[in-house]
Formats: structure tokens, sequence, C-alpha cells
């Protein structure tokens, strides 16, 4: 330190003339800087003053390209509005006008290195080429015609009222900034060589050094704050970036994943399916993708709640976790609906037995807060050989299988095949038919007589319905009864058949005919309905009858798969209501006792497989112990099924009430019903009391 304080007093001693007597030498260097700078500034002026009207011109000219740019526009529009020579002339003479203004711009040697950059170095739009693109354009404009000169003035308004115009105004900008800026030089210079004359050795000493001094220690020490500032901004940022990163995570996790369960949702199912990319050896990926259909979810929902639902959809969720592999895919892709998309699966047989597996454990009682919920479930399932095929034929080829397994019987695996597209596309056809038949009334009752045992007469008549086709005729109802029940339209028809045959039977009524009741079949879907009662009820009251005229036929496989109770609750309803319910089709390998001690019914309908067999012994032994157990429980017995004399002979004798055949009247329309109902009375009349 020593050293260099040594080595600054002696540079000040010998440099600055620190000593008195050489005091002249400092007046005599001042005077010569006076000199010195009088000198510069006269000459700067004179320059300065030449150039500042360079830049004063270069100023206006600019503006006035700018203005030029406005006017060609103008110009332009106007000439494609109200052609003519004179705005065509304008044109032209505006064009040449912009032309020459800016070769007199960009060849100025005084270009400053903005300007110089902003007219030739720009990366994005150098002001030379788009103003030269302009001319060139706006000229080619004027020569052109039609939509090739309207096309050329959109392109050139796009450039001028976009891109070139904003260059053109910073242009100007620059262009002013400079003239200022030489203005301003040119006034401060005659005052800075008059005050540095006077005033030069103080602005050595204390105005130069010491402030200079002073303003480089203040800007150090506002670097060493602002150095400090930014290391806390730093450490801030950094926190910050982290809380976003984790916020980003968190946001595309549920932007894929479903809320409830935390499976894949359907948006991240189809982007996997869609990135699906062919094994690096290039062989074809095999995989499999699996549907399931909750069963008898809806009930959950209506008898517990949507909590409970919510429950069970978790409990779901867990099970088909435990099922799959650790590399398989699982996805809720909404309501009850489930996916598994299986990679690499071994065989045909280890994907029915892994949909046997989860059928298996769904269908197990499920302990839900303080209730147990017992459904079921579907699976349809396709195969993938290869990562052509696209998410939406792979969900559809799938949902087509868990069509076919759920129209089955529910709780069945189904795979994919070319077979089952075209069956279902036979089905939807015949969908759309039944749909039309419905709209175009072609649906209509068939009356098949009932018999008492005991005095012969008539019982009734059941109600069958029968599709009248345009084209093909009497369409029996194995063909059509299915598929208007997967289409959901077998409530309609079954309205139907009970609207016509209680028209039917007050007509035959007003006519003096005697028939006693009718009886309709209910299906499913209608017994489901907690306002059938009252519809039925509205129904028979409306034309004058009542509910005992009315039977309804209930088939034992409707109870099976109604757990819920809803059908059980609509059948109470019936027969609170007064109307007669008999259980159908009894006896067909689907008859739960329970059912007979859970509800009361007013009959049982033997069906025609218990009957056909007679005379039997081992038929026969069936049908007394059925007719027994009717009759403790307080139910007639109808024989479903007799076509001969030997049948109604022997169902008399076993204690069968009422039989129904093809041996006492066939399934007849309306009017053949009639006439056989004519020649009945007849022959009923002529037998003994």
């Amino acid at each position: 330190m020593g050293v260099v304080k040594r080595l600054i007093r002696r540079f000040q001693r010998h440099v600055c003339i620190t000593e008195p007597k050489s005091l002249w030498k400092r007046y005599a260097i001042g005077l010569a800087f006076i000199f010195v700078t009088i000198g510069a500034a006269h000459y700067s002026s004179l320059r300065a003053i030449a150039a500042s009207g360079l830049d004063a011109e270069a100023s206006r000219i600019s503006n006035q390209q700018i203005m030029l740019s406005q006017r060609i526009l103008f110009l332009m529009r106007e000439s494609e509005q109200n052609p003519s020579l004179e705005v065509e002339a304008r044109l032209l003479s505006a064009i040449q006008l912009f032309e020459s203004a800016h070769d007199w711009l960009v060849t100025r040697q005084e270009l400053t290195p903005a300007l110089q950059q902003l007219y030739f170095e720009d990366d994005t739009f150098p002001l030379d080429y788009f103003s030269r693109r302009f001319v060139e354009t706006a000229r080619y404009a004027v020569k052109a015609e039609g939509q090739v000169r309207s096309n050329m003035q959109n392109r050139l308004v796009a450039l001028g009222q976009q891109d070139l115009l904003s260059a053109l105004s910073k242009a100007s900008r620059l262009h002013q900034d400079k003239s200022r800026r030489q203005t301003a030089w040119l006034q401060n210079l005659e005052t800075i060589a008059l005050g540095s004359a006077l005033f030069v050795l103080l602005l050595e000493a204390l105005f130069i050094f010491v402030p200079a001094q002073i303003s480089v220690s203040r800007a150090i020490r506002r670097m060493e704050r602002r150095s400090k500032q930014l290391s806390t901004s730093y450490e801030t940022l950094k926190a910050r970036n982290l809380e976003l990163v984790a916020a980003r995570k968190n946001l595309t996790h549920a932007a894929n994943h479903d809320a409830l369960t935390g499976l894949l949702n359907r948006r991240a199912l189809y982007d996997f399916l869609t990135h699906l990319k062919a094994a690096p050896n290039g062989s074809d990926i095999a995989l499999s993708v699996l549907k399931i259909d909750l069963d008898r979810f809806k009930s959950v929902n209506d008898t517990l709640g949507h909590k409970a639902g919510d429950d069970v959809l978790v409990v779901v969720a867990s099970i088909l976790l435990a099922q799959v592999r650790e590399n398989d895919l699982v996805a809720r892709i909404g309501g009850d609906e489930f996916v598994i998309v299986v990679k690499a699966p071994k065989s045909m047989d280890t994907l029915e037995a892994l949909g046997s597996r989860i059928i298996e454990e769904i269908s197990k009682p499920m302990q839900i807060a303080e209730n147990v919920c017992k459904i079921g479930a579907s699976v349809g399932f396709t195969m993938a050989s290869s990562a052509v095929a696209t998410p939406d034929q792979l969900l559809i080829e799938a949902d087509l299988a868990l069509y076919k397994a759920k129209r089955g019987g529910r709780g069945q695996v189904f795979a994919y095949s070319g077979d089952l597209r075209e069956e279902i596309e036979t089905r939807e056809a015949l969908f759309e038919e039944i749909t039309e038949a419905l709209a175009d009334d072609q649906f209509e009752p068939h009356f098949q007589p009932q018999l008492y045992t005991g005095s012969g007469k008539l019982f009734g008549c059941e109600v069958l319905a029968r599709w009248r086709h345009p084209r093909r005729g009497i369409i029996p109802p194995a063909t059509f009864l299915a598929a208007a029940e997967e289409a959901g339209l077998i409530q309609q028809i079954d309205l139907i058949m009970v609207e016509k045959s209680l028209d039917f039977l007050e007509r035959l009524r007003s006519e003096g005919k005697d028939l006693p009741s009718v009886s309709v079949n209910a299906s499913p879907d209608s017994l489901r309905d907690p306002n059938l009662p009252d519809r039925l009820a509205q129904e028979v009251l409306a034309r004058g009858l009542s509910p005992a005229d009315l039977t309804i036929e209930v088939l034992e496989t409707t109870l099976i798969e109604s757990q819920d109770d809803e059908a059980f609750l609509t059948i109470r309803n019936l027969t609170s209501a007064g109307f007669s319910v008999v259980l159908d089709d009894f006896g067909t390998g689907y008859a739960s006792m329970s059912n007979l001690s859970r509800l009361k019914f007013d009959g049982l309908k033997l069906d025609r497989s218990l009957v056909e067999p007679v005379p039997n012994e081992r038929a026969e032994s069936i049908i007394a112990a059925l007719v027994a157990l009717s009759r403790n429980l307080g139910m007639r017995v109808v024989a479903e099924g007799v076509e001969n004399n030997a049948h109604y002979d022997r169902v008399k004798e076993l204690g069968c009430d009422v039989v129904q055949g093809f041996g006492i009247g066939y399934p007849m329309p309306a009017a053949q019903f009639i006439d056989w109902y004519e020649e009945f009375a007849k022959k009923d009349k002529k037998r003994p009391a």
C-alpha cells in the first residue's frame, strides 16, 4: 500500500503540477487547453450544423415515407372502388416518391448503427428489402387485373398496415432522435467551449475526478445491494419453480385419472391406445381390451343413494386392480363401465379366465356402510394383433362383445368376432324396423282361449303380441320381443297390448259376449316401472272395467333377475290394486320357491315342457306335487301346452284348474277369435247343465 501511495503522490507532483512555484505551467496548460477546446468546438459546430441539416431533412423525408405508404394503400383502394386515369397517375406518383425517398435515406453515409440494423441487418424484417418489395408489389398490383389484382392488393395491405408501417415509424423515430441529438449537441457545444475556458482547472480537480470517484463508489455499492437482492430473488424463484412443478404434476394426474376411483380415465386410455407403437424387434404388439359393465348397479343408486354407488365403484376398482398384472392398464371410462388393457396376453383362454375371475369377485356380496350390496358384471373383450388398430375400433369391438354377453343373460364373458359385428348390425336394423312398426301401429294382439277344466266354460284368454309386417306378414314374438327389450321399446309394446286387449274386452261385452277376463304378459322392464299399477288402473277404469278383468302374467326369470326388489314391489302393488298376478312358465328350470314365499300370486302357469310328456309317470308326479303346493298356497293352476284330449283329461284328473293350448284354440286375431267364441258359445249352450 505504501508503494502505491508514493506512486500516486509522484504522479500528482509531476503531472498535476501541485507545487506553487510551478503554477504558471498550470495556467499555460489551462490556456492551451482552452484554445484547443475553442478550436475543436468551432470545428465541431460547423460539422454539427451541416449534419444537423441533413438529419432534419432525413427526419422529414422519413415522416413523408410513412404518409406515402398510407397514401399508396389509400389510392390502391380508391383505384379499386373508383378506377380512373387520374387516380392511377396519383398512385404511380406516390410509388415513385416513396421509392426515391427510400433511396435517398439508405444511401446516406451517416446512418447510425441502429438505422443500419433496421434497414439492412434485421433478422426478421430488414426495412430496405421490404420497402423495395412494397414498391414492387404496388407496381405489380397497378398493372394486374381481376382477382390477381385483388389478391395483390390484399397482400399489399397486409404488408403495409402491419410490419412495414411499424418499421417506417421506427425509422422515423430513429432519424428524429438523431436530429434532436445533433441539435442538442450543437447548442451545448458553444456553452461547453466558453465554460471550459473559465472552469477547466476546477473541472479537472472538482467536477471530474471527485464526482467520478463518488459515482464509481456509489455504483459499486448499488451493485453490491443489487447482487444481494438478486440472490434473494433467485432463492424465491427457485422455491416458486418447485411449487409450480408440483402443481403441474398434480394437474397432469387429475387430467388423466378418475377422481373417484383413482383409475386412469377415458382420456388417458385413448392416449395410451393412440400412442401404441410396434415392438422394437419389428413384430406386432399383441394386446387385448376388456370392457366390464356392472349389472344391477342402478338399483344400488336408486335404493341406497349415490354415496353407496360411489363406494361400490371404489370396491370394483380395487377388485380389478387385484386381478390384473402390474403392467396391465385399468381405466374407468364413465358411469359403471371399466376397461382393462392386457398387454401381450398368453392366449384366449387366459382372457376368458380373467373375465370369469372378475365376474366371480364382483358378484360376491359387498359390505357398503351398513348394507350388503350384491351386483354382477358382464365382460366383453377383443384381441388386437397389430398397433394399426385405433382406440375407437378396439373399444367398439369390446363393446359389441359386451353387448353379446349382456344379451346372453349377463354374468358372462364373450369374445369379439367378425360374425358378431354382422349380427349386431342385423339386430340394429331390426331395432329400426321395430321403431317404425310402433309408429305405424303394426303390432296387434292375438287371443288364445283358456277353459275351466271343471265346467268346460271359458275362463278367459291370453293376449299374445304379433307383428303384422307390411312385407313379411305375421311375425311371431320370438323374433322381435328380445330385440324390442334390448332396444328399450318393450314397455311401449306391453302398453299397446294392454290397451288393445282392454278395447277388445270392452267391445265384446258391449255386444253381449261374456269374456270373463284377458291375460297380458308383463316384461321385466314394465315390472320395474313403479307407475305400472296406476297406469293399468287408469286404462281399466277408463273403459268401465275393473282390475279383476285383467290378469298380469310374470315370468319366473323376471324375478330372478330383479334382486333389487323393484319388480317385487310392483307385483305387490298390482295385487293390492285388485289385479290378478300369475307366475308364468313355472317349471322351466328357473323356479325359485323363495319367490312364492315373498309374493302372493293368484296362480301358477305350468310350462308346456311339463305338460307335453303326459301321460308320463314322472311328469305327472311333478304336476301333482305342484298342484298340491298351489292348493296349500291358495293359487289356481293353469296348464299350458294342452294339445289333445289325452292332455286335457289327464291334467284335469291331476287337479289343474284351467287349461290352454292348441287343443283348445290357437292364438287368433280379434275377428277370428270372435268366430271361435260364437262357435264355442253354441256348443256351450248344448252342453248339459
